[in-house]
Order: structure tokens, then sequence, then C-alpha cells
């Protein structure tokens, strides 16, 4: 049998080389993927943060409730606001928040971690900040939709632990 002929542009296409007029993927990550490779581009991913993590709050016998919003941050900066102001989803805990607010009952101690940021309220990388506020008192809980709003007031203490992690040298 006489073996067939072929043309070298149908060998180039069948074996998916890429040419000088390739498509490069529109998307960043896959690009980078292709440039560098799956464990380069995993690394990256690792180091930028899906969300921006604003902290959690803890108040004894409630889980952790997850911030969302508010002026933790400024507190982390060491601005010291008058109030703590929080901004969180609705959850278990919504109900008893509630009616600490209604009640005006002291919490002998609420712990806020939060990303340590700097001055101007940028998130640095390297570790985080526990503030610890005694005997608070929380009021103006609102809701809306599946948002909350609370405040932290008339605290007798702050007091402010930094956590640091060790970055890979």
């Amino acid at each position: 049998m006489a073996p067939r002929a072929r043309s070298r542009s149908s060998d180039v296409a069948r074996s998916g080389a890429a040419g000088p007029h390739a498509r490069r993927p529109a998307d960043p990550v896959l690009r980078l993927q292709r440039m560098a490779g799956n464990r380069a581009t995993a690394q990256v991913l690792a180091r930028q943060p899906a969300t921006k993590d604003y902290g959690t709050v803890r108040i004894p016998k409630l889980p952790a409730i997850k911030i969302t919003g508010g002026n933790a941050g400024d507190w982390a900066a060491k601005k010291n606001p008058d109030t703590l102001e929080v901004t969180s989803e609705k959850g278990r805990h919504s109900a008893e928040l509630e009616r600490l607010a209604k009640e005006r009952t002291r919490i002998p101690s609420l712990r806020v971690t939060t990303p340590m940021v700097d001055q101007s309220g940028q998130h640095l990388d390297y570790g985080s900040v526990e503030i610890e506020f005694v005997n608070a008192r929380i009021t103006g809980y609102a809701v809306d939709g599946k948002t909350e709003t609370w405040r932290a007031v008339d605290f007798e203490a702050v007091h402010r632990t930094t956590v640091s992690h060790k970055t890979g040298v």
C-alpha cells in the first residue's frame, strides 16, 4: 500500500500546536497558568483573599458573629472611636443580640478579632488584632432584610492584643 499524502497544515491543526496567531485565553488566571504553570498559579491565588475579611465578634454563650462592615478596622488601626459599630448577617445569634440591646445588659467581655490594618485602613498580611471591650452594652440593634447593625457602647476598658503570623522567608 502506498502511504497517504498529507499536507503540513493539517498536521499542525490536528496536533493542536499553537502557531503565532493562536488565540490567547481571555481569563487572566488561565493566561497566568499557561505562562507560569499550575504550581505558580496556585501560589499566587493562595495569596489573594477571596473576600475582604472584617473579622469576628465573640460574645459569651453566642456563636461567633462574622463582621461584614462597621468600624472594627478603625479600632484595629488604633483610631479609638467612641463606639464599636458592627454590621453582620442575621443568624442564630440575632435574637439574643436584640434582647441584649433592649435590656441594655452589660456584657463582661466582648471580643473582636480583625485583620491587622495600617492607619489608612489597608489590610496587612501578617497578623490580626484582638480587641476586648470590657462591660460593654449593645445598643441600636436594627435589621434590614438579612443584615443587622448594632453598636457596643459604655464600655469600661479596651484591651488590644496583636497576634502576628510568621511569613515564609
